[in-house]
């Protein structure tokens, strides 16, 4: 709360208002039931109460919002770990929780991201900062995720999915089953071994019949080996499917990439996997994603806007708005009826509310009779 005041006595302001706010900000901090942080060099989420007799936590210290909890922890001892750890002479906290009998308390720390722990034998992740899948699995209802096979004097992250020690590589916190030595992450979907490349679910890897010695990186979405350039979707309209998607090629020698969406190969567009009908890809551009040309359509993403103009063809800056000499177009489909000499917006350049001489739009609909 006394956060959000301040950025608006910061804000522009009459002196009236700014004085008002100042009293709300006095008044906040008269009734705030701290003293001030244990260490706020550490932590924004644990704090002396007002008679510093107790240790409590309050989430960054939006007790209005979010609450404020008493520990009944020894003051005198507390000691503040990370974010939402702390300990005294008599317990190790996760939180509010008490967490010893998860750790070995004498040799737990937490690590300088707050996210990941350590004790003399295991390495830890808070069951709260995981995905819900790992909740579900939870059956000990601890609040420590304890890392297989994880080497606490080895253990590193590499990236927010993968994190490896000196034996194991981890994905999403679990040990996965490839070759250490030749192991690569290619991108955002793929990795490799001397043996097999994999596909990325969300916990899982999925090995493919896909050549990994050839295996390169494409971008962040598609690699390619000897004979075709390849997609994972995990997901298709909002269901698991799992796909593996092979696009044959001739020659990729000459591949073009634009702005990571679109692949010019072989005299063909592809956009999100699939071929672009018709599209010249010598004369292919992007105007402004997801509208693009060549020499003789205006696409949408990878679909034709029916009688555009590519020469012509200009975005409105609400950009779902489009026209060429002779049409409106609205998320690409003509917009019937609408008059393009007099279409525009109904008073500044970033309304919603567009108009022409005959009607007024929100989206593709009339809302009004001009």
């Amino acid at each position: 709360m006394n956060s959000i005041i301040k950025k608006i006595i910061r804000a522009k302001h009459s002196p009236l208002a700014k004085v008002f706010l100042f009293i709300i900000a006095i008044i906040s901090q008269a009734c705030s039931p701290f003293d001030g942080p244990v260490d706020k060099s550490i932590s924004d989420s644990y704090y002396y109460s007002k008679s510093k007799s107790n240790i409590c936590y309050s989430p960054m210290g939006n007790w209005f919002e979010l609450g404020n909890t008493k520990l009944n922890a020894d003051v005198e001892s507390f000691k503040v770990l990370g974010r939402d750890f702390g300990k005294d002479k008599n317990h190790l906290y996760f939180k509010t929780h008490i967490i010893d009998n998860e750790v070995d308390v004498a040799t737990f720390y937490v690590d300088d991201d707050n996210y990941i722990c350590f004790d003399k034998d295991h390495v830890y992740r808070a069951l709260n900062y995981l995905p819900h899948g790992f909740t579900q699995t939870n059956q000990e209802k601890k609040h420590l995720w304890k890392i297989a096979k994880a080497n606490p004097k080895t253990f590193q992250k590499i990236d927010n999915d993968w994190s490896k020690d000196d034996k194991h590589y981890f994905y999403n916190y679990k040990p996965v089953d490839v070759d250490y030595n030749s192991f690569t992450i290619i991108n955002n979907n793929f990795v490799k071994d001397k043996n097999k490349v994999y596909s990325l679910k969300n916990y899982d890897l999925l090995a493919l019949t896909i050549d990994p010695v050839t295996t390169k990186k494409i971008n962040n979405r598609y690699i390619t080996d000897k004979n075709n350039i390849y997609d994972f979707q995990e997901y298709q309209n909002g269901k698991i499917v799992d796909s593996l998607i092979s696009i044959p090629y001739q020659n990729i020698d000459d591949l073009t990439i634009l702005e990571d969406k679109f692949l010019l190969f072989d005299n063909k567009v592809i956009y999100d996997t699939a071929i672009i009908e018709n599209a010249d890809a010598s004369s292919f551009q992007i105007i402004q994603f997801p509208y693009s040309k060549d020499k003789n359509h205006v696409f949408y993403q990878g679909d034709i806007i029916e009688k555009a103009d590519p020469k012509t063809f200009s975005i409105f800056e609400t950009s779902y708005y489009s026209k060429d000499k002779n049409h409106v177009f609205v998320y690409g489909k003509l917009l019937k009826d609408a008059d393009v000499a007099t279409f525009g917006p109904i008073n500044k350049k970033h309304s919603l509310l567009y108009k022409d001489k005959n009607h007024t739009y929100r989206g593709d609909q009339i809302v009004e009779n001009n």
